[in-house]
This record gives structure tokens, C-alpha cells and sequence, in this order.
């Protein structure tokens, strides 16, 4: 949990910065984002390695930083997790809040691409098999670290769409004998307010 801290505080420190700067010529927008996952656990046993949908939700801030550079830091909820490729009724379900810093760059009028690192703290796992739903919070690490990197297209100032890919960088599972990572494609729609 310290580096959950450690990871929040200074992306709410920058926040609150941005809100400070709306008296210079930068300019800051937010606003809300949802979307779906699509994501699996890349394993060297191929455990779960078939692809599971979930939800993501949360909100963001755009930090103008030049030009047609911006720093987007996001607060949401992601539901990942896979299925198990030997038994389509088992599959496990990973809800994190995660903590993208995205840094975007503005290619043309609505078009840009962004990436950047992500944090992601584990809320809940959960284990589905043909007998119901188990928890495993504690089968899994508390902490993900990612890279993500995608496109967004932004046709009105008020809406915008973004896809991005999701590669998970460590060990995910506490189990000592499994070597599990996240990886993902992400699909959003924006509301800037």
C-alpha cells in the first residue's frame, strides 16, 4: 500500500498544480471515461491465456504542457483478469484501480498518440469455475506495473475515443510457483467537461 501512496500522491500533487495553472495561458481540462478491457494473463503455461472482457471507468485530467504536448494523468477502475484456455467455465477476475501517467502528443487536429506508465493496485480477485465464485485476493500481488501506449481520436471538443495496449511488466501472481502478467487492449470513450 506505501507505493500506492507513493505513486497517488504526486499524480494529486499534480493535479492540484493544474488547477493552480488555470490563471497562466496553459489550459486543463477533465473529465469522465468508460470503456472495456479486453485482457488475459500471459503465463509460461499458457494458464490463462484466453482473452476476458470487463469494464473500465474513472475520470481524468489533461495538462496542457506545450504546444501539442499534454500530461494526462487518469484515476479509474479496470476489471482485468483471463480465462483458462482448458476450461472455458474457469476464468479469474482481477479488479484494480489503476493510475495511468499518460504523456500524449497532438499529430494533427483530433488525432494523437500517448504513453506512458501505469500503476495498478489490486481491489479484489476473483475466481470463477462451474461451482460459482471464489475469492483469491490473496493468490495475487497487490501491485501491477505496466506500460501502455495507444492512439486517441477526438472528433468533438467534448468527445474524444481513445484504444490503447496494456503490457504488464511484473509477476502478478503471490503463488511461487506461477508467473503471471497482465496484458490488455483497452477501448475508451471520453467526456471532457
Amino acid at each position: 500500500m506505501k507505493k500506492f501512496f507513493f505513486f497517488v500522491l504526486p499524480a494529486l500533487l499534480a493535479v492540484h498544480s493544474s488547477f493552480s495553472q488555470k490563471a497562466t495561458n496553459k489550459k486543463t481540462d477533465w473529465g469522465f471515461v468508460l470503456g472495456l478491457n479486453g485482457s488475459n494473463l500471459r503465463s509460461s503455461g499458457d494458464r490463462y491465456s484466453s482473452w476476458k472482457t470487463g469494464l473500465v471507468s474513472g475520470f481524468f485530467v489533461d495538462i496542457k504542457a506545450a504546444e501539442n504536448i499534454s500530461v494526462q494523468p487518469q484515476f479509474l477502475y479496470s476489471s482485468m483478469g483471463g480465462k483458462n484456455s482448458n476450461d472455458d467455465a474457469s476464468s479469474v477476475r482481477l479488479n484494480y484501480f489503476s493510475l495511468p501517467v499518460l504523456v500524449k502528443y497532438k499529430l494533427t487536429k483530433g488525432f494523437a498518440v500517448f504513453a506512458g506508465p501505469q500503476l495498478d493496485v489490486m481491489i479484489q480477485a476473483k475466481s470463477k469455475t462451474s461451482s460459482g465464485f471464489t475469492k483469491v485476493t490473496d493468490a495475487y500481488k497487490e501491485d501491477s506495473y505496466n506500460l501502455t501506449g495507444g492512439v486517441a481520436f477526438q472528433p468533438l471538443r467534448c468527445l474524444g475515443f481513445s484504444l490503447r495496449y496494456i503490457y504488464g511488466l511484473n509477476n502478478v501472481s503471490a503463488v511461487s510457483s506461477a508467473n503471471m502478467k497482465n496484458q490488455g487492449i483497452q477501448l475508451t470513450a471520453a467526456v471532457k467537461l
